[in-house]
């Protein structure tokens, strides 16, 4: 198949679009296992065979029309385009992502149409299958450790499952999260994901400028646009180019503005503060806020036609008093973060009850506030209730809840919170923990059964 591929292309040079997407049609006929599809002069696919569908995923109707580097997922090709730049590909091996985000490894012919005064009209292209066997990149538990979001709960998988599935394509997406969420976290791992991944991830908080800065901060400004204005400025979406741009606190994106972007949306093009022609934005758009939008809309304070483009898909991160289950873990997480190599100081169960109990208003952002005020509070050793800040101290926690069974008569049990942790330090390993906390393993297989009945 390696060999029969460059014959079709020495016999078939000098093609004009239309021979081209006749030949690709009777080469997918020919080679049912390859990825034949063509792309336009802007790089866009207008052909895309049944071959190309089941060796990466990817159905026709998907990405008739969107850019190549959606079906090209993988460095080589987010860096160069051979096909633009020397006309043609010959054998390059590439190793691209499956839409289910196993990888496959190709060959990769390609071949430039007849251009027209050296400019790029489009061309065919066929990506050879070598490995039969597809490996697992990375499933939705381990997406979310690679970008810092730490968690077991069940809300946060429909999280990791969602950024899994919105990243390989360019629609817009709105995350919906209270302050210190982590929608930062989550619009970083879906521009990660992307074929964008190579080009720069762009954020602003709306919130910090007011509109005449943050026009110019958005979209640029050219010289002696205004007062003080002595140089161009290239704006966020000039400097994101072809990457993600992460619009936080979209809700105070001031009124008169909102329209400037929702031009960017729909036209795909800016106009700089000054200038008079306008510029292409080859830009992915991720907003997030903490409000609720459609209530912005009915107080008149945000466009509807602005909110129905940003909200193709949103995205909805749960607070941490939804899941504190969690805690254990995400302490865990920032503790290995200041102490590589070390010893990990240990959270007492008492401690870790008051944070079990506390409501986090601030969530995984006042979190990680509270471990580095007792890291300087405690001996490094040993974080207890003392070295929490004082509001923490000062609460009243929840009862323990009195056990019958094997234990000795009067004994409290472990908290949740105590088990948890005891279990995260231990790695699941349920002798080790039971010993940790000073118990029998089946008296403590019984508390967590009761737990689990709460």
């Amino acid at each position: 198949m390696e060999h029969t591929t460059p014959d079709f292309f020495s016999q078939h040079a000098g093609l004009s679009r239309t021979q081209g997407e006749s030949l690709a049609r009777m080469i997918s006929l020919i080679m049912p296992d390859a990825a034949v599809f063509t792309v336009d002069a802007h790089k866009c696919i207008s052909y895309w065979s049944p071959g190309a569908e089941k060796l990466l995923g990817f159905k026709q109707q998907t990405l008739l029309g969107e850019n190549c580097l959606t079906a090209n997922r993988c460095e080589q090709c987010m860096r160069s385009c051979g096909l633009t730049e020397s006309g043609k590909v010959e054998g390059a091996p590439l190793l691209l992502h499956r839409v289910d985000g196993t990888q496959q490894a190709v060959l990769k012919y390609a071949m430039a149409y007849q251009q027209e005064d050296g400019v790029f009209a489009g061309g065919l292209e066929i990506l050879l299958p070598q490995q039969p066997e597809q490996t697992k990149t990375s499933g939705p538990a381990s997406l979310g450790e690679k970008y810092g979001l730490i968690s077991h709960a069940p809300e946060m998988q429909k999280v990791f499952e969602m950024i899994r599935r919105v990243a390989p394509t360019e629609i817009p997406v709105l995350i919906r999260g209270d302050s210190g969420t982590g929608k930062e976290l989550v619009a970083r791992a879906i521009h990660g994901e992307s074929p964008r991944h190579l080009a720069p991830f762009v954020a602003i908080n709306c919130a910090t400028l007011n509109a005449g800065m943050l026009e110019s901060e958005l979209f640029g400004h050219v010289k002696g646009a205004f007062t003080g204005a002595i140089r161009d400025h290239q704006g966020l979406f000039g400097r994101a180019e072809g990457g993600t741009l992460f619009l936080d606190e979209i809700a105070e994106l001031p009124y008169e503005l909102q329209a400037k972007l929702l031009r960017v949306l729909e036209t795909g093009e800016y106009l700089p503060v000054g200038a008079s022609q306008p510029m292409q934005a080859n830009v992915r758009i991720v907003a997030a806020t903490h409000k609720a939008l459609r209530e912005e809309v009915k107080a008149g304070r945000f466009r509807q036609d602005l909110l129905f483009r940003l909200r193709v898909v949103p995205i909805f991160l749960p607070s941490l008093q939804t899941r504190k289950q969690d805690i254990p873990l995400i302490l865990r997480h920032f503790l290995k973060q200041q102490f590589t190599g070390e010893q990990l100081p240990v959270v007492t169960a008492a401690a870790m009850q008051q944070l079990m109990a506390y409501d986090w208003p601030g969530n995984v952002r006042e979190l990680r506030n509270v471990l580095n005020y007792a890291l300087v509070m405690s001996d490094g050793k040993q974080l207890d209730v003392g070295d929490l800040p004082p509001e923490l101290q000062a609460q009243s926690t929840i009862p323990q809840m009195q056990v019958t069974g094997p234990a000795k008569s009067g004994r409290q049990a472990p908290s949740e919170a105590a088990i948890l942790q005891a279990v995260a330090d231990c790695r699941g390993n349920l002798t080790q923990a039971a010993k940790q906390l000073g118990i029998g393993r089946t008296t403590l297989w019984r508390y967590r059964k009761l737990w689990q009945k709460e």
